[in-house]
């Protein structure tokens, strides 16, 4: 008789991992997995305490908490401060009408066994279609077309999945019209940014029952830049809805949101300087600015939070996360932390152009003069051994080397330094 589970801690997997467990719950495995569906191989975060030993049930859910599936664990080990778990996973709820799908267009969110088309040609999608790929999936006469809209983590910044799905039905009507079966279903998946993007692709195109996959990565063509960034004229190898879909990611520079990262140790006038441009900006009236000033969000977004490398990490991407919302819906987000670490700073850059343009400015006053000013008395209370791991005494500074702007305040009026930022807007046309 087997042994009954034992019941283990509930886990938030990354998006990537989630996305894996998902499509395993589909029948399809990802690129490098061994076990075959239902059954997994991934890395989770490490579990206070023991390893789970075999048998014992992981619940895995959502970011917001709702439950997704649960993990039986055949084998468990400790990877790079991982959790490396193999074993079956099944849905965390049973019943169907309980378990919705999540995200835009849940009517398309469909598994292989509820598509009943026959031998299609698969588009499998995570950007908008060209009319060049739709050609290619409709070359055969009569065979039917499945567009496969891939939804998930991305590494290669695009469009949101509720746009490139709205564009995407539209191409759909339009086979219809032409007399041609056509369907759009909604996947869940991670995207790798290497080759295993087009193995994955072709796994899910034959789950969903295809016999002639189309490739529908087409290069992001010199062309398509030029456009996007207002240069040229529209390209025509792309439909009107595929152009409109891109449009709304990436908007033209003057309306396209925009975070301006200023990044340097304390009292190199950083602050002083990004509160000048705020307000420039806010003279000019043609965009929507906010201040995210270090002090001030540590004080409301980060209170609570110390000052040891992993809290001034958690306060620096705190404050991106809040930039990289204001950029996506079209604002303009001045910060001005002392940011000290390149990794963090990269991250912050990373969620910001997903759906927007990052400038980092670095006000690189040297520490002499910085001490110098030491208007509130850190730098001689850090010396006195009074404030552990205080930036540029205890703590290292990594001077950044992709900068877009270098500003030395010793010599500089504040005005001449609000200056030279607000020529850097004006010259990519973001004003």
């Amino acid at each position: 008789m087997a042994a009954e589970p034992t019941p283990g801690p509930v886990l938030t997997p990354d998006p990537i991992t989630l996305t894996t467990i998902e499509l395993a719950l589909l029948g399809i495995a990802v690129p490098g997995a061994a076990p075959e569906p239902p059954a997994v191989a991934v890395e989770l975060d490490p579990l206070p305490g023991k390893k789970p030993a075999p048998g014992t049930e992981l619940t895995l859910t959502d970011p917001e908490g709702a439950p997704v599936a649960v993990l039986t664990v055949e084998t468990a080990a400790t990877r790079k401060r991982r959790l490396a778990v193999t074993g079956p996973v099944r849905r965390a709820v049973a019943d169907a009408d309980d378990d919705e799908p999540r995200g835009p267009y849940p009517e398309l969110r469909r598994a292989p066994g509820e598509v009943t088309m026959t031998g299609p040609a698969a588009v499998v999608a995570r950007d908008p279609v060209d009319l060049r790929t739709l050609e290619a999936a409709t070359a055969k006469a009569g065979q039917p077309v499945l567009l496969l809209v891939l939804d998930g983590p991305r590494v290669v910044p695009g469009p949101d999945a509720a746009d490139v799905v709205a564009a995407t039905l539209t191409l759909r009507d339009r086979l219809r019209r032409d007399g041609r079966r056509a369907e759009v279903v909604v996947v869940r998946a991670p995207q790798y940014g290497d080759g295993r993007d087009e193995e994955l692709a072709e796994r899910i195109a034959v789950a969903y029952g295809a016999t002639r996959v189309v490739p529908a990565t087409p290069p992001r063509t010199e062309a398509l830049a030029q456009w996007l960034d207002g240069t040229a004229a529209e390209p025509a190898d792309w439909p009107s809805a595929s152009r409109h879909a891109w449009r709304r990611w990436r908007p033209l520079p003057q309306e396209r949101g925009l975070v301006l990262l200023f990044t340097g140790l304390s009292g190199s006038g950083k602050s002083t300087v990004a509160r000048a441009v705020a307000d420039r900006i806010a003279e000019v009236g043609t965009r929507t600015v906010t201040l995210l000033d270090g002090d001030v969000v540590r004080r409301n977004l980060s209170a609570g939070l110390g000052f040891s490398k992993e809290d001034r990490d958690r306060n620096v991407e705190r404050i991106g996360f809040v930039a990289a919302e204001i950029a996506k819906h079209g604002g303009l987000a001045v910060c001005a932390p002392i940011a000290p670490f390149a990794a963090t700073r990269a991250r912050v850059r990373a969620m910001v152009e997903a759906h927007g343009d990052f400038l980092l400015i670095h006000v690189a006053t040297p520490l002499e003069e910085c001490e110098r000013r030491d208007r509130k008395g850190l730098y001689a209370r850090a010396r006195a051994g009074e404030i552990a791991e205080f930036t540029g005494i205890s703590s290292p500074y990594e001077e950044p080397d992709d900068a877009d702007l270098v500003l030395d305040t010793t010599g500089l009026t504040v005005t001449a330094a609000r200056d030279a930022v607000i020529t850097l807007l004006d010259q990519g046309g973001r004003l």
